[in-house]
C-alpha cells in the first residue's frame, strides 16, 4: 500500500534526521543504524517482496524473522511518537540548551522507546488474563439463572501464534467452566491449508451450551468458505446473520462483518439474524466491530451487543486514532441508544502490531443475571 509506505518513510527520515545524525559517531556506526530503522520502517513492504502474492498484512513468513521485523517497525512507530512529543519544549527551548545535552535526550527517548517495544512485545505474547464482568439484562426472566459468557475475540493464528498457544487458551477457557462460549471474530490470518492444524484444539472447547461465533474483517480474506466449514466441523457454530436459543430466555445472534461487501459476501443483517427468533427475549448479539453498535441498536431489540476488534488500542496515542475510527469504542461497558455494549480488549493479537502496552488480552467471563 503506497500510502503505508509514504508515511513510514517520513517517519525514518524524521528519526534519521534528530536521532541518527547528530550522534557524533563516524559513520560506519550510522549506516547499520539506518539499515535497522529502514527494515523497521518497510516491514511491510519488505515481506510483501520476498513473499509476492502474499497477504500483505499477514503474509506467511517464519515467526524467527517475522518477529524481529515486527520489533523494529513497533520501535520505528514508538520513537517517532517520542520525538514528536518532545518537538513542543524542543520549540520552546528551554529542553534543549545545548546540542550535547540535545542529543543525550534523543539517545535516552530512543532507549525508553525500545524498552517499551520490549515490554509491549512481551505482553502481545503472553496469555490473556481472564477478567469478570456482571451485567444486567433487561428483558431476562426475573426467576431465570445467572448464565455465564465466556467471551473470545481476535485470536488471529498465524505464523506467530501456533498450535501450542490455542491448546493453552482452551484449557484456559475450559477451566472456567463457563455456561457458553463466544468467539467474536478474527480467528485467523492465514487459510486453512496453513493454520487450520493451529486451530484444531478449538474443537476441544466445552460448553453445556454451545460454542458460537461470528468472523471479522481477517476472517474474510483468508478464505471465508472452507473456514466457515472448518470451525462447523470443529463443533464451532457460527451465526452469521443467525440466532441460536441460549438459554435462560435468553437469544443469541450474530451478523456479518461489514468487511464481509468487500468480498462479495453477505453485509451485516439483523433483521435476516432475528427471523423466526422468539419475541419478547432478550438478545444478545455478537457483531465483531463495535462500530456497528448504532445500527443494531435501532428497534430497541438487541439487549446487549459483543465485540472485538479495537485490540484495545494496543498503545497510548494510537489507542485515540483506534477509538476514532470505531465509533468512539474502544474497551469496556458502554450504553449506545438503550443499548448495552461491551467491547474487549481482545484475546490475541494481530501480528502486524504486535504490542500491547496498558492494554491487556483478555478472556472475559460475563454473567448475564436478570435486571
Amino acid at each position: 500500500m503506497r500510502s503505508v509506505f509514504i508515511v513510514y518513510a517520513v517517519l525514518m527520515l524524521y528519526i534519521a534526521l534528530r536521532v541518527v545524525g547528530p550522534l557524533r559517531v563516524k559513520w560506519a556506526w550510522k549506516v547499520p543504524m539506518l539499515l535497522l530503522l529502514a527494515l523497521g520502517a518497510f516491514k511491510f513492504s519488505i515481506l510483501d517482496w520476498v513473499n509476492p502474492g502474499g497477504r500483505y498484512f499477514a503474509p506467511e513468513v517464519d515467526a524467527r524473522i517475522l518477529l524481529p521485523l515486527t520489533w523494529l517497525n513497533i520501535f520505528v512507530i514508538l520513537l517517532g511518537i517520542l520525538l514528536l512529543l518532545a518537538e513542543l519544549p524542543r520549540t520552546v527551548g528551554w529542553l534543549f540548551v545545548r546540542g550535547r545535552f540535545r542529543n543525550a535526550v534523543n539517545i535516552a527517548l530512543a532507549a525508553l522507546a525500545g524498552i517499551a517495544t520490549t515490554v509491549g512485545v512481551c505482553n502481545a505474547l503472553a496469555m490473556p488474563q481472564v477478567h469478570r464482568v456482571d451485567i444486567s439484562l433487561p428483558g431476562m426472566p426475573a426467576d431465570a439463572q445467572p448464565v455465564t459468557l465466556a467471551l473470545l475475540a481476535d485470536l488471529h493464528a498465524d505464523t506467530v501464534k501456533r498450535a501450542p498457544y490455542f491448546r493453552a487458551l482452551v484449557e484456559q477457557v475450559n477451566a472456567l467452566g463457563a455456561d457458553a462460549i463466544a468467539i467474536c471474530g478474527d480467528f485467523v490470518d492465514g487459510t486453512v491449508a496453513d493454520h487450520g492444524h493451529d486451530l484444531e484444539p478449538l474443537a476441544d472447547l466445552r460448553a453445556p451450551l454451545g460454542v458460537f461465533g461470528v468472523p471479522g474483517n481477517h476472517d474474510y480474506p483468508s478464505g471465508y468458505a472452507d473456514w466457515m466449514e472448518f470451525f462447523a466441523r470443529h463443533g464451532i457454530r457460527m451465526l452469521p446473520n443467525a440466532h441460536a436459543a441460549l438459554g435462560q430466555g435468553i437469544v443469541l445472534a450474530g451478523v456479518a462483518d461489514p468487511a464481509a461487501a468487500w468480498q462479495h459476501e453477505e453485509a451485516p443483517d439483523l433483521a435476516k439474524a432475528l427471523q423466526g427468533a422468539p419475541v419478547g427475549l432478550p438478545v444478545v448479539l455478537l457483531a465483531h466491530q463495535p462500530s456497528v453498535a448504532p445500527a443494531m441498536a435501532q428497534g430497541g431489540r438487541v439487549a446487549l451487543q459483543l465485540s472485538g476488534h479495537t485490540h484495545g488500542g494496543m498503545f497510548p496515542v494510537l489507542s485515540n486514532i483506534v477509538s476514532k475510527y470505531n465509533g468512539g469504542y474502544l474497551e469496556g461497558l458502554y450504553q449506545v441508544d438503550g443499548m448495552q455494549l461491551y467491547v474487549t480488549p481482545g484475546t490475541s493479537l494481530w501480528s502486524g502490531m504486535l504490542i500491547r502496552l496498558f492494554c491487556p488480552a483478555e478472556i472475559t467471563l460475563i454473567t448475564l443475571r436478570p435486571q
